[in-house]
């Protein structure tokens, strides 16, 4: 529905038929599903996908339970993906409604979630270990880690887990004994979405949301900011903002996912559908801007540079 197809193939009719770019649907699992869907492999060498069921709360627990289902985060076996078998269903209070901050860990073998809304909700923060046996992930701790739950981000190392709670600021948590989490940095006054990590896990990239003022929220973008002294684990750690980008038709900041290519780092960023929260989206809905996706060049973390856009 949100993607953009040529005019004649809405006349011919053609559009109708959908659009699979060279891919074909070898297996379904379930009627319900939400934000995210992650794939480990442990360390007997079994496939596995996780994926959360609940789009909307408490409409999807209903829904989920009378499906058959099951609700929460699905856990299925993998090893012969046409045949995709459901072995666990994870029902703890995050996995009951992870929102968008599902993570897997695949150093550390750790499934993460923080509960979430589409607003947000305190951050109740469960980890389960699925490097044992992915098939049945078995909790470790649920805790309050933080004041907001929504989205999230963690450092490569697995050491780390981000929890955004969108308007409400994001915080810190160090998981390095993943049945003690502890906060270590808390923020409010921050409209961040998803967070990404460099390889080093000392800088981070926020999907900016936008400052709250009278025109609704305004100036979303990218911010990146120093995270050298969490990862340091440096105590009343500073988080300094390195740099701050915005772009033409920006609507809702996602995620910004770091990549490399002929030794250069970039963020593939995107936005997610229109601009829901300024004057100029609320004022007209079928003109409000349509921020899709763009490549940023994060050489210089300082210095951040559009190189292309993806529409």
């Amino acid at each position: 529905i949100q993607g953009r197809v040529p005019k004649a193939d809405y006349e011919s009719g053609r559009a109708a038929r959908g659009y699979r770019c060279n891919t074909r649907l070898v297996a379904h699992q379930g009627s319900s599903g939400g934000f995210k869907t992650l794939r480990y492999t442990d360390s007997k060498g079994n496939t596995c996908a996780f994926y959360d069921s609940t789009l909307l709360v408490p409409r999807d627990v209903l829904s989920n339970l009378l499906s058959g289902d099951g609700h929460g985060v699905v856990v299925l076996d993998m090893n012969d993906p046409a045949h995709p078998r459901r072995t666990a269903n994870l029902t703890s209070p995050a996995m009951l409604s992870p929102h968008e901050s599902l993570l897997v860990n695949r150093k550390r073998g750790l499934l993460i979630a923080e509960m979430g809304t589409a607003a947000t909700v305190p951050g109740i923060l469960d980890i389960y270990d699925v490097k044992t046996d992915c098939r049945h992930p078995r909790k470790l701790s649920t805790t309050l880690s933080s004041l907001f739950g929504h989205e999230s981000g963690m450092s490569p190392d697995g050491l780390t887990y981000y929890a955004s709670g969108t308007v409400a600021g994001f915080a810190a948590v160090d998981i390095s004994n993943p049945r003690k989490p502890r906060t270590i940095f808390q923020q409010l006054g921050v409209q961040y979405h998803g967070m990404r990590l460099s390889n080093d896990g000392r800088t981070l990239y926020a999907a900016h949301i936008g400052e709250p003022g009278p025109a609704g929220l305004t100036g979303a973008g990218l911010r990146i900011l120093d995270v050298s002294d969490i990862q340091d684990r440096a105590p009343n750690p500073r988080v300094p903002t390195l740099s701050a980008l915005t772009w033409d038709n920006v609507s809702i900041p996602q995620v910004a996912e770091p990549f490399t290519r002929d030794g250069h780092k970039y963020l593939l960023e995107v936005d997610e559908f229109v601009d829901l929260f300024s004057a100029r989206g609320l004022g007209n809905m079928q003109e409000a801007p349509v921020g899709a996706a763009r490549i940023i060049n994060v050489d210089d973390p300082r210095r951040p540079r559009i190189v292309s856009n993806i529409r």
